[in-house]
């Protein structure tokens, strides 16, 4: 119930946002939530022993972000590559116990990899405004609209019908049957986002892309359980009631960000 009631008061705010605020209200929004995901995963490295810098992390982090709000996406590389040399040179300088030199680096970079360059491509999309109008909104309510379906599809099908086990080492909760569920949510949404706000997606792409996209989310959602496995714990956070925490709930969502920025511009420009 607490997801339902989460989702309830969630999803107004999020599609209001998206439709009726200009694009920098929900940049900022994207932005904030990101960053709190990558807390959460700094969080996640902690209960390994690794030491990650958290604060060098967040710092590059909003910068890939500001990056993608401006559309400079060609800083892209060289923001990861100064980064990169950044965090070799504070372990260099500050780092005591050698030991856990290439954990603590290899998990600070690979935080704002995973977490923000892959959510930084949520923002990009929330910027598009041509060549159809309100392309960026219509973009980012499939997004949403398609995940969420997926989720929620996945979620009671696996609840109701589940009996074969997905992946019990890394999720026991997960099921081929609520796949199979989640699968039918994705394509249902993507069909009805064509018809009901977004014609200018072709339903021959709608359907195959929802699919793709709801397989990544499923591959999204088992490697944020695995890193949680690895932590020993059950939720990044407790942010969000009935889901856990921020990155519980972008995990599906960051596989997905690119993929989806990658379809608007080979096909929709």
């Amino acid at each position: 119930m607490a997801r339902v009631l989460t989702a309830i008061v969630l999803l107004p705010i999020l599609f209001a946002a998206v439709w009726l605020a200009p694009p920098a209200v929900f940049a900022a929004i994207a932005a904030l939530a990101i960053l709190l995901g990558l807390n959460e995963y700094y969080a996640l490295t902690r209960k390994t022993g690794s030491p990650s810098g958290a604060v060098q992390g967040t710092i590059a982090a909003a910068a890939l972000l500001g990056i993608f709000y401006t559309g400079r996406h060609e800083w892209i590389g060289a923001l990861i590559a100064a980064f990169v040399i950044a965090e070799l040179v504070i372990q260099l300088s500050s780092n005591r116990d050698l030991p856990t030199t290439l954990a603590g680096a290899a998990a600070t970079v690979f935080g704002v990899l995973y977490v923000a360059l892959l959510g930084g491509y949520i923002i990009a999309l929330g910027v598009i405004s041509d060549p159809i109008p309100q392309l960026g909104a219509k973009l980012l309510t499939l997004f949403f609209v398609v995940v969420f379906a997926g989720d929620t599809g996945a979620y009671y099908t696996g609840r109701t019908l589940g009996r074969h086990k997905l992946a019990p080492r890394i999720s026991p909760g997960k099921t081929w049957e609520g796949v199979a569920g989640g699968l039918l949510g994705n394509a249902a949404a993507a069909a009805a986002a064509h018809y009901w706000f977004f014609p200018e997606l072709p339903l021959m792409h709608a359907i195959p892309l929802a699919i793709v996209m709801g397989t990544l989310g499923i591959l999204g959602d088992l490697c944020e359980s695995m890193l949680k496995r690895g932590a020993q714990t059950k939720d990044a956070g407790h942010l969000i009631p009935g889901h856990g925490g921020l990155l519980d709930r972008l995990d599906s969502m960051l596989f997905n960000a690119p993929l989806l920025y990658f379809y608007y511009s080979n096909f929709l420009r």
